[in-house]
């Protein structure tokens, strides 16, 4: 499929003519990747194909923000949305463990800050709305079964009632959706990009908590507290921020058990932190 899409990138010029040298990318994402450029310089744009649903969101997504310098800039997008180019980003998802903290404060002054409000209420799904959230929490408490015991399980379940009586569709942003360590590139240690948005609507906060819980290490109410603060430019609702966070890191510990099983004890250990902080440890 990709091949096809290449040749027919060469064939009708959308890129200089010197650009005809490619090769595939295999990696986690449930796309067709590849990059492409000259012999010179082989990394010079990145050709991404998926479903016409997904192109168009996230092609979308990188001309809502073109401003902000982590994002990729677009250079085309085919009109059938069978997939698009953008410009090459130098770096590799290697998120060194224990930079936690500064990582966050810059992914709010780059990023998170200049998140804007979508043109229509529906433009993208509603990442919380609770009707969404309960099936989520169902299928991560049939992952995580009895790695977490059953008065966690229950204790998800009454967070989730009383953060429904909360949420609202007032106030909405533009999310990335897949805000992780695994989408964000390191160039020698520093942060370089962030790539392969899965657009929603909600609160800011939704991508901040994703990004904390998207790795296991520092996972720590007063590293949390400081990036909610600096977010919001002043003070937070420590309750509502603890309820978010538990929730956040139930989902993390099902996608820990598909994905990396390996740092299940560190989200069980920070699990029994923040049931201590919410008094239920």
């Amino acid at each position: 499929m990709l091949r096809k899409i290449v040749e027919e990138i060469i064939q009708y010029r959308i890129l200089p003519d010197t650009v005809r040298h490619w090769r595939e990318l295999h990696g986690g994402t449930d796309s067709a990747v590849g990059v492409i450029g000259t012999p010179v310089m082989p990394n010079m744009y990145v050709v991404k194909s998926n479903t016409s649903e997904r192109i168009a969101a996230e092609s979308r997504f990188y001309r809502i923000y073109q401003g902000i310098s982590l994002l990729p800039r677009i250079k085309y997008v085919d009109p059938e949305y069978r997939f698009f180019i953008y410009e090459f980003i130098p770096g590799e998802t290697r998120y060194r463990r224990g930079t936690k903290q500064a990582l966050m404060s810059e992914l709010i002054d780059r990023m998170i800050r200049h998140y804007v409000h979508p043109e229509l209420p529906d433009d993208f799904e509603w990442v919380e709305d609770p009707k969404r959230v309960e099936r989520d929490i169902d299928y991560a408490a049939s992952v995580i079964g009895s790695h977490l015991t059953e008065e966690d399980h229950v204790l998800i379940k009454d967070i989730h009632v009383r953060r429904s009586k909360r949420m609202s569709k007032k106030d909405l942003y533009v999310l990335h959706g897949d805000f992780g360590v695994h989408n964000f590139l390191f160039d020698r240690g520093r942060l370089s990009g962030i790539i392969d948005p899965i657009p929603k609507v909600g609160r800011q906060i939704y991508d901040l908590l994703y990004a904390f819980c998207s790795s296991p290490d520092d996972l720590h109410l007063s590293i949390l507290l400081n990036a909610a603060e600096q977010m919001n430019g002043g003070s937070t609702n420590t309750l509502e921020l603890k309820e978010d966070m538990v929730l956040a890191l139930y989902f993390r510990i099902a996608t820990c058990l598909i994905h990396h099983p390996e740092d299940l004890v560190q989200y069980q250990n920070a699990w029994k932190e923040w049931k201590r902080l919410l008094g239920n440890g």
